[in-house]
C-alpha cells in the first residue's frame, strides 16, 4: 500500500471556537492507482491533500489525531525538516488550485519549475537546465527551452496549468495531490489536462489523488471514489459501482444534480439547505438536516456499512 491514512483529525483553532475540518477521515492509494476526493465546497477535501503534507495554516491549523503512512512511514511524527528535505516535493507533490496564485508573478518559469528540482539535489548547473526543459516537455509546453525566461502572465490558463503539474513531478514523487486541477478551464483544456494526469501516471506509477467537486471529471479519471462530507468520509468504493448503485443519499443527490444529455428537466436537482458548520456540527449523521430520508436514529453516528468488496457507506438506511 502507498498511501493509508488511518482517523485522520485536522483541526483549526480560530476565535470562535476549533474548527473540525477533518474529522476522522480514514482512506487508502496504492501505487498506479487514482483516487477522487469528491464532495460540495467546504468539505474538507482540499485540507485533507494539505494535512497529507503537513502544510496546515501556521498557528491556527494541526493535526488532532491519526496516522499517515507512506511506504509504512508514519508521517504526523516526521519533525518539520525531515518533512521538508525528504517528503514535500520529492514524495509527496501537490498541483494546487489556482495557478495563478501558487505561480510566483515576480520569477520566470524556468526558475519556479527548476526550485523543487535544485532543492532536493536532483540537478544543478547545465544538468538542471535539461532536467527543467525535460519535464517541461512531459508537460506538453511548446517549445519549452525558448519559454524558460517567460513569466506566468505570458501563458494560457492551460499552459499555466501545465506548468504547476510540471513543478509537482519534478522530483518524480511517489504520490500527486491534484487540487481542482481543471476548475475555470474550458472543456477542451479540461481534456488535456486529464489526459496529461493519465500519461503522468502511466510514465511514473505514481498514486494520484484527484480533489474535485466535479463528478464528471472523477469518473473519467479515477479508480475507486471517496464521497465526503462535512469533513467525513460518507461513502467510498470502485468508481463503476459509485456511480451506478450510490448508496448514501448525500452520493445520490450528488449525482442526481449532475444535467444529463438527452433528459428534459424543467429544474436542475439541487440539494436542499446547506452544509453545518463544523465548529458546531450536528450530532449522529452529518447530513441528516438535509435528507429525505432521515429518521430518528440519525441522532446518532451512523455505521459503516460494507455492500460489496470495497464498497462501504455509513448511513443509518443500510445498517
Amino acid at each position: 500500500m502507498l498511501l493509508s491514512v488511518r482517523d485522520l483529525q485536522t483541526h483549526l483553532h480560530l476565535k470562535r471556537g476549533i474548527l473540525r475540518a477533518v474529522d476522522g477521515v480514514s482512506l487508502e492509494v496504492s501505487e498506479g492507482e487514482t483516487l477522487g476526493l469528491v464532495g460540495e465546497s467546504g468539505s474538507g477535501k482540499t485540507l485533507t491533500g494539505l494535512s497529507l503534507l503537513r502544510l496546515l495554516p501556521k498557528g491556527s491549523g494541526r493535526i488532532a489525531g491519526g496516522s499517515i503512512a507512506l511506504d509504512g512511514q508514519e508521517l504526523t511524527t516526521l519533525s518539520e525538516v525531515d518533512l521538508a528535505r525528504d517528503v514535500r516535493g520529492r514524495r509527496i507533490a501537490m498541483i494546487m488550485q489556482d495557478p495563478m496564485t501558487s505561480l510566483n508573478p515576480v520569477f520566470s518559469i524556468g526558475d519556479q519549475v527548476g526550485n523543487p528540482i535544485r532543492n532536493h539535489d536532483i540537478a544543478s548547473g547545465t544538468q538542471l537546465r535539461s532536467a527543467i526543459v525535460n519535464v517541461l516537455t512531459r508537460v506538453r509546453i511548446p517549445s519549452p527551452a525558448a519559454r524558460l525566461s517567460d513569466y506566468p502572465n505570458q501563458f494560457s490558463g492551460g499552459q499555466r496549468q501545465r506548468v504547476v503539474a510540471a513543478m509537482a513531478i519534478g522530483c518524480s514523487p511517489r504520490l500527486l495531490i491534484a487540487d481542482e486541477p481543471t476548475t475555470a478551464l474550458d472543456v477542451t483544456i479540461q481534456v488535456q489536462i486529464i489526459s496529461l494526469l493519465r500519461q503522468i501516471q502511466a510514465d511514473t506509477g505514481a498514486g494520484i489523488i484527484l480533489i474535485t467537486h466535479d463528478l464528471g471529471v472523477a469518473a473519467s479519471l479515477c479508480h475507486r471514489v471517496a464521497v465526503m462530507y462535512a469533513g467525513k468520509i460518507v461513502e467510498t468504493g470502485p468508481v463503476r459501482q459509485i456511480y451506478r448503485s450510490p448508496a448514501h443519499p448525500y452520493t445520490r443527490a450528488l449525482l442526481d444534480a449532475i444535467p444529463r444529455l438527452g433528459t428534459k428537466r424543467r429544474r436542475l436537482a439541487a440539494i436542499p439547505g446547506q452544509p453545518p458548520s463544523l465548529i458546531d456540527p450536528p450530532a449522529g449523521c452529518r447530513f441528516a438536516p438535509r435528507c429525505p430520508l432521515r429518521m430518528n436514529k440519525c441522532i446518532e453516528p451512523p455505521p459503516v456499512t460494507e455492500l460489496a468488496p470495497g464498497h462501504t457507506a455509513a448511513c443509518w438506511t443500510l445498517a
